[in-house]
């Protein structure tokens, strides 16, 4: 597939190059550099590292009417630590042709290459994620049309796709029904993944889904059955289900309450090898409820959120309770407050033997793992400074507790010129660690920007105190110097 498509779209990008026609065509890109002066935790020297250079090219053009051509394509040089080996490359990062027809485009294909462009849409077990493998994205080729409006209320959407770097094969199909509209609809999916080895190297899965509105109470259900037989038994517990309702329920002086139920039940033997939940994260062998509440006081900004997740394993006395409360409140000025609790609690399948005061004997499962949270943050915004404040006290009555503090702050000081400053201490029972990122960053002009950092910006950029990046791990500071520029033309 990967040679067939390569070609239609070359041929395809020489076609429309060539068209003398008065169509939107756009050419722009940009060029990045990037290099490192850091400090040897060894000698304590400072040495200059990972100089980065890439440039970018983009092409857009619509030389037809509803059609459309793309391509992106980057070159870059760099080198490994200590600047022992050097490695320059080129590449077409992704490319798509788009075809578009009927009044209101009732089909649309996309050709596609190195885009993750399949995906189909299932309402509960999402048996298709574009991300379902991270480390493939880029190794995708293959074609996705979508068809509707040929037979009153159809839709429909297919998909084929090649992971050439890993020898599979994926396809997947959605045909979707609105029988009464906004009241009542039902859809069928099905999908199918084969890899290299022998023929019982395969995995199919077919479900089919309802959903319906009773006086703006929302029901979903949705069904599937897997055949993969490189599991033993894999035509015994192979099916899974779900069912949700959503309900929203408002009123002037008591306010609004927003509610999500759900129940749940995966098969222990139930695979979909294109859903990054049944793959990558392996929620299958479970049953469990989901409960989320959402109360927004009336008259004031103020959003009080339950949940509690609860599931269980099928035939292991295994079992996992998230209880999680959320207050968040807004207030003038730009001034923004929020607070949580989580307790999550983890029961294996160990039991002890206890005997009351009646003489009755039971099998009580033990109580392994319990996890508590408690999390604050103070948030201000003006035109001029952005300020986060945040604490957590992480694993409370256990010996891995820890307190955390987090302060984020910029500023900035002219229309071109901006500071960004990160700070993070993590307080533990026998040491005490910090990181620091601060940045400043200067716009010379629409299209060239400077950025000079220090410190380790992956550290804490995923909010602070709740990146495990930096709060899990031993590390300490890291005393690096980062210089970036990139220009976009």
């Amino acid at each position: 597939m990967k040679k067939v498509i390569i070609l239609t779209l070359a041929i395809t990008f020489s076609f429309f190059i060539n068209l003398n026609l008065n169509g939107d065509t756009y050419l722009n890109g940009s060029f990045e550099s990037s290099i490192d002066i850091q400090r040897d935790s060894n000698n304590y020297k400072w040495e200059m590292y990972n100089p980065w250079n890439r440039i970018e090219l983009r092409f857009w053009s619509s030389p037809l009417n509803k059609t459309e051509i793309y391509a992106k394509a980057y070159g870059d040089s760099w080198r490994t630590e200590n600047n022992y080996e050097r490695h320059d490359s080129f590449y077409l990062d992704e490319a798509h042709i788009g075809f578009k027809s009927g009044e209101k485009d009732n089909f649309i294909t996309y050709l596609f290459i190195k885009e993750c462009r399949f995906w189909l849409g299932d309402p509960l077990l999402n048996l298709v994620n574009n991300d379902y493998d991270k480390w493939d994205n880029k190794n995708v080729s293959g074609v996705v049309t979508s068809i509707s409006g040929f037979f009153p209320g159809f839709y429909s959407k297919i998909f084929g796709a090649k992971l050439f770097n890993s020898k599979v094969n994926a396809y997947g199909i959605r045909i979707y029904k609105k029988i009464l509209e906004n009241h009542l609809s039902v859809g069928l999916t099905s999908t199918y993944k084969d890899w290299e080895g022998d023929k019982n190297n395969y995995n199919l899965v077919y479900a089919s889904d309802i959903w319906f509105n009773i006086k703006k109470t929302y029901f979903t259900f949705e069904i599937g059955q897997s055949i993969t037989p490189d599991i033993l038994n894999y035509t015994q517990n192979n099916i899974s289900y779900k069912g949700e309702l959503r309900k929203t329920l408002n009123s002037f002086k008591l306010g609004e309450l927003g509610i999500i139920a759900s129940y749940r039940d995966y098969g222990k033997n139930f695979r979909a090898y294109l859903s990054k939940d049944f793959d990558n994260n392996r929620l299958f062998d479970q049953k469990g409820i989901y409960l989320e509440t959402k109360y927004k006081v009336p008259h004031k900004a103020i959003t009080i959120t339950y949940h509690l997740d609860y599931w269980q394993k099928h035939f292991e006395n295994y079992r996992i309770m998230d209880n999680y409360l959320e207050l968040y409140i807004k207030f003038i000025k730009g001034f923004r407050f929020k607070s949580f609790y989580q307790r999550y609690s983890e029961y294996d399948w160990d039991k002890v033997t206890i005997t009351d005061l009646n003489g009755n004997i039971e099998e009580v499962p033990l109580l392994d793992n319990v996890w508590q949270h408690f999390f604050a943050q103070l948030e201000m915004e003006n035109k001029l400074v952005y300020v986060k404040l945040q604490f957590k006290i992480k694993n409370m009555f256990t010996d891995y507790l820890k307190y955390l503090y987090g302060v984020e702050y910029s500023i900035n000081i002219t229309d071109k010129l901006k500071s960004l400053n990160r700070f993070i201490i993590v307080d533990e029972v026998y040491r005490t660690r910090y990181t620091l990122f601060s940045q400043i960053q200067y716009k010379y002009s629409n299209n060239v920007d400077f950025y000079l950092g220090y410190g380790n910006e992956s550290d804490s950029n995923d909010d602070l105190v709740n990146d495990d990046n930096f709060v899990e791990s031993n590390r300490n500071i890291e005393h690096k110097i980062h210089l970036y520029i990139k220009a976009s033309f």
